[in-house]
């Protein structure tokens, strides 16, 4: 008997810890506005005058500022009030506040990274005979004349129409010391209908990509996950510029565990710049007026970055 109930002291004590540890991975969203010190406008969002935030029950998607951005695990509401995991918070919550201080030195050596090349055309639209090759190393050449303008270093992981290797790609960013790594596509998808500008950043450790179903499928840690919280930064920056400047469908930052990302040893996003599968943006992209806009957005949104840098 004193065995059995020894047995069943230790199970429920197991199960006090096991539960602590379920409540302690997830935080209130009115604790969250509290402790940052924004005012809570509804039951899921908060937010300040110059921070926004809005929420959805059992969505792993947030919006800051109306950009659509991504969370690794839904949020759940118990009690009557939502939560968020506390993974959640410190990677893509925080970083966001106006109040956190990016820790990050000051951009001077940003790598382009012209999708495709050679052999590998990437994606081609039927209306135009557009190759996504060519236009991600024009829209990369328009990019390096404003940074160079600016006063930074550019370093093209290809200057040419010629195959490079994904992850070679990463380690010519690393050899040159680049502080930053933009990579460059275009999109296309089965449906004619699907429009927009998205961006990815690395997947966060033992957070799961943006398409996966369930949670923590991505249990390893890559070396450009050093920079989980800036890139979440960068994305924003990124999206909100693109949207603004070329009014095209945001499609959010959304998360990837893309080889060109894996290794960097910098923050780095890929950039996705719209849809040659959509005959109405497809044309857009054909005038040289609109790849200037994107390569002006990228621009905005790189400085945008690099202002809220601190060291």
């Amino acid at each position: 008997m004193r065995k059995t109930r020894s047995l069943i002291f230790a199970s429920a004590l197991w199960w006090v810890i096991i539960g602590s540890l379920c409540q302690a991975a997830e935080i209130p969203l009115i604790k969250v506005a509290k402790a940052n010190r924004v005012q809570m406008i509804s039951a899921n969002s908060f937010g300040a005058k110059d921070a926004v935030f809005a929420f959805k029950d059992n969505s792993r998607i947030f919006t800051f500022k109306n950009i659509s951005m991504p969370l690794g695990f839904p949020v759940t509401k118990r009690y009557g009030k939502y939560h968020i995991d506390s993974s959640d918070y410190k990677y893509h919550i925080q970083p966001l506040f106006p109040t956190t201080k990016h820790n990050y030195k000051k951009l001077k050596v940003i790598a382009l990274d012209a999708g495709h090349g050679g052999k590998d055309n990437g994606t081609t639209d039927k209306w135009h005979n557009l190759q996504e090759k060519n236009l991600t190393m024009d829209v990369c050449s328009r990019l390096a004349k404003l940074l160079e303008k600016k006063g930074y270093r550019v370093i093209f992981t290809r200057s040419r129409d010629q195959k490079v290797s994904l992850p070679e790609r990463t380690q010519i960013a690393n050899r040159a010391g680049a502080n930053l790594f933009i990579s460059v596509h275009f999109n296309s998808a089965p449906s004619a209908s699907a429009s927009g500008i998205e961006v990815f950043t690395l997947t966060p450790s033992a957070q799961a990509s943006s398409y996966q179903v369930s949670s923590r499928n991505i249990q390893r840690s890559f070396v450009g996950n050093t920079f989980d919280t800036l890139n979440i930064v960068l994305g924003y920056c990124l999206q909100s510029s693109l949207v603004e400047k070329t009014s095209a469908i945001d499609r959010g930052v959304k998360h990837s565990t893309f080889v060109v990302l894996r290794d960097l040893k910098c923050p780095g996003i890929l950039v996705e710049c719209g849809f040659l599968s959509n005959y109405e943006e497809c044309t857009k992209i054909t005038s040289s007026t609109y790849r200037d806009a994107l390569a002006q957005a990228i621009f905005d949104g790189i400085v945008k970055f690099d202002d809220l840098l601190s060291e």
